[in-house]
């Protein structure tokens, strides 16, 4: 494991706890769905190209464009070793959110202490579902939610992916004979400048992130079973449950974990985690959203859609809160996975 990568990930989390998301205008996933918006409704104008083919189509082309626009940016900067770690840790940095998450999430919990009316708005801004009529119990649900839903997506997928390829990239460094790998590279145009210990294993890793940020990006915007997205969003939809099956796995295991940590019902936990994941449409989201249920002891549920654990405590805005303290000793448990083990294998 190359020493800089691990340096880049801390310096991209620091960055994100710190200063949150990029401005609107610059910010990659706006431009993302930017251009989603634009080759999807030209598709569709096109009633022959709204197939699965397209999708997969679509989904290939943005994969391309935003990755061989993060590979310009690094060649850039690696003209100076310092400016390539800084430029790296801004750009990993805008494919997972921690603090807008819980921002988001807190806000939902300070409206509705002042009015349930508020607390409707809020929560709006982050779930799909009807807010105007929701019950205080129902917002409180739709928070936590989206809470514990979205601590695969917007954190621990995207940083497992990043991990796991930039520790890839370490070992292909380490292991593949120079004469061998860098004509592949220069083929594909990174040339001597990817094929050093240190720049490679952060390119491969950024790769990997902006990857499923693309994907899960277009899942969000086209992965429904309307009429107009049905067939163009198939395939994105299918990559990002498969994206996120192992993730969203581990993210409930986690939970569990955390809660034991926490003095929380973890045996409840993870019984309602074995027992209601499989409730929702999603193959993933049910595992982390019934672990945090257990946890909590509380009863998550979607009208019409799936009901998620046991209510032994009332849904009131204090458990948001409950919900977030769970959500920060998760993440502090997989970033001390991703962190200490591989520090220790390096030092030791």
């Amino acid at each position: 494991m190359e020493i800089e990568l691990l340096i880049v990930i801390f310096a991209a989390l620091l960055i994100d706890l710190s200063l949150g998301e990029l401005p609107v205008s610059i910010h990659p996933v706006v431009w993302m769905g930017k251009l989603i918006e634009k080759i999807r409704n030209l598709l569709i104008s096109n009633g022959k190209k709204n197939n699965r083919f397209s999708g997969f189509f679509m989904t290939l082309i943005i994969l391309i464009i935003f990755n061989l626009v993060f590979t310009l940016i690094l060649y850039i900067s690696s003209v100076n070793y310092i400016l390539y770690l800084l430029v790296a840790s801004i750009s990993l940095s805008t494919t997972f959110a921690i603090k807008s998450l819980i921002k988001s999430v807190l806000e939902v919990n300070y409206s509705i202490k002042n009015d349930l009316d508020n607390g409707r708005i809020a929560v709006s801004y982050l779930v799909s579902r009807k807010t105007s009529e929701l019950s205080s119990e129902g917002v409180v649900s739709a928070a936590i939610e989206t809470l514990t839903e979205n601590i695969t997506d917007s954190v621990i997928s995207p940083l497992f992916y990043i991990f796991l390829f930039g520790s890839i990239g370490a070992l292909l460094v380490g292991t593949i004979d120079n004469n061998v790998f860098y004509p592949l590279l220069k083929f594909i145009g990174w040339g001597g400048m990817a094929y050093s210990s240190v720049q490679f294993p952060i390119i491969l890793g950024l790769m990997a992130g902006v990857s499923y940020r693309v994907v899960n990006t277009l899942d969000a915007m086209v992965g429904y079973k309307d009429p107009q997205n049905i067939n163009i969003g198939w395939f994105p939809a299918r990559l990002d449950d498969i994206l996120n099956y192992i993730p969203s796995r581990g993210t409930g295991f986690l939970i569990v974990l955390a809660a034991l940590f926490m003095g929380l019902d973890y045996k409840s936990s993870w019984q309602v985690m074995l027992k209601d994941a499989g409730k929702t449409p999603s193959p993933n989201s049910g595992y982390p959203m019934a672990a945090a249920a257990g946890a909590l002891g509380v009863q998550l549920i979607k009208p019409k859609v799936y009901t998620l654990g046991n209510s032994k405590h009332k849904l009131t805005p204090e458990m948001i809160k409950k919900a977030v303290k769970l959500t920060m000793v998760t993440l502090i448990l997989f970033l001390t996975i991703i962190f200490v083990i591989p520090l220790l294998i390096f030092f030791l």
